[in-house]
């Protein structure tokens, strides 16, 4: 019989890097995050596999800036997490869903890098935000709903 271990205290997050199936579990009172690759799924029960440390360091050095963004809309800030971050014609994308809502939209951005690290610029040219909708739909379809 396999061990069940829970962490309600964690924040879990699951989200796409390129083609692989991820879950971030991030314990917000000593500010500690770990990696973890989804390798399965039976009902609610989720396994979980280490990625390896050179793999976990290299993507959480790509998402750590960006993993958790807040978004001014109108009149209100609301806070968004990457759900996908892919790569498209040499230029990176990140996916997000409203983290408070049960079932929200979709928002993206393209990924630029800083130097520092790395930020989010807002796609505005028409074809390519197009180009971008139809690449998370036939990549992510069935995981998130773009709308």
């Amino acid at each position: 019989m396999q061990p069940l271990f829970k962490f309600p205290k964690a924040g879990h997050y699951a989200f796409f890097y390129e083609t692989a199936h991820l879950m971030l579990i991030s314990w917000e009172r000593d500010d500690k995050k770990e990696l973890y690759r989804i390798s399965g799924q039976q009902g609610e029960t989720i396994s979980l596999d280490f990625p390896g440390e050179l793999y976990t360091d290299r993507v959480m050095d790509m998402i750590s800036r960006i993993f958790f963004i807040n978004v001014q809309e109108a009149s209100e800030e609301k806070r968004y997490t990457l759900g996908a971050y892919f790569t498209r014609h040499s230029h990176a994308y990140a996916v997000y869903y409203e983290r408070d809502a049960a079932a929200g939209e979709l928002i993206f951005f393209r990924v630029i890098d800083e130097g520092t690290g790395y930020g989010l610029d807002v796609v505005e040219d028409p074809a390519e935000y197009q180009a971008v909708a139809a690449e998370i739909e036939e990549r992510y379809g069935g995981f998130l709903q773009f709308h």
